[in-house]
């Protein structure tokens, strides 16, 4: 086994979340799938989320200067099945699942035990990714369970 090799199996160890990450594109409400998040500030609440640099999904959320991270309960693997080809809202459902608008318009879906909305603070440059991070505006809490989907609970693993 390389190192290359030994290094991505050991980060696959990771418990890594799986969200649906909002934003808007001309003023429309779109998805799409993400897992590396985490929270990065108390005062002002922050959190920060890594994109692939060259994703629609990083595009929107720097010309729109906003975004929402969708938390999905345990046992939410077909809710997130609706959200991986990143459908954008049609007649007030994104991927046949509804949502509201939070108080920046991006996407609170529904579905979520709890969504959180920012606003675009800063982006870095990370490799292949951008790391994104945005001070909390909105947020919503629908569920008592704090289960949250993982990767690994859907069996699904995040790789080029």
């Amino acid at each position: 086994m390389t190192r290359d090799d030994a290094a991505l199996r050991a980060l696959q160890r990771i418990p890594y979340g799986l969200y649906v990450i909002g934003s808007l594109h001309e003023g429309v409400p779109v998805t799409m799938i993400g897992n590396w998040v985490t929270q990065v500030s108390f005062h002002p609440l922050c959190i920060a989320l890594a994109l692939e640099q060259d994703s629609r999904m990083r595009m929107f959320v720097h010309a729109s200067g906003v975004f929402s991270l969708n938390i999905l309960p345990s046992g939410g693997t077909e809710i997130a099945k609706k959200y991986l080809k990143g459908p954008a809202a049609e007649g007030g459902a994104i991927g046949g699942r509804g949502f509201a608008a939070a108080s920046n318009g991006a996407p609170f879906l529904r579905d979520a035990s709890a969504a959180i909305a920012c606003k675009l603070l800063h982006e870095v440059e990370a490799g292949d990714h951008v790391v994104v991070f945005g001070e909390v505006v909105d947020a919503v809490v629908s569920s008592d369970d704090e289960g949250v989907l993982t990767l690994r609970e859907t069996g699904w693993h995040y790789s080029k």
